[in-house]
C-alpha cells in the first residue's frame, strides 16, 4: 500500500510539474513585434529610438525590423531607447 501511495504522488508531481512548465512557456513567449511592419522595407521617420543585440540603436521599431530580417534573427530587440 506504501509502494502504491508513493507512486501515485510521484505520478501526481509529474503531472503538475508538466503543467506548470507548459503554462509557464506560454506566458513567457513574445509576442512578435516585427509581424505588423511592412516586409518590404518601407518605415516611417519618427524617432522612437531601439537599442539592438548588435549594439547598434535603430531610429524606430520598424527600422530595427528590418535589420532583424536581413540579419535572419540574429540580432535581437534590448529595449526602448538608446543604446
Amino acid at each position: 500500500m506504501l509502494a502504491f501511495s508513493r507512486v501515485i504522488y510521484i505520478t501526481l508531481l509529474f503531472l503538475l510539474y508538466s503543467d506548470c512548465a507548459f503554462i509557464r512557456s506560454i506566458f513567457s513567449r513574445k509576442p512578435n513585434m516585427c509581424s505588423k511592419y511592412d516586409s518590404k522595407g518601407y518605415c516611417t521617420k519618427e524617432y522612437y529610438p531601439v537599442c539592438a543585440s548588435d549594439g547598434e540603436t535603430y531610429g524606430n521599431r520598424c527600422t530595427f525590423c528590418i535589420a532583424h530580417r536581413k540579419s535572419g534573427g540574429s540580432i535581437t530587440f534590448i529595449r526602448n531607447g538608446e543604446c
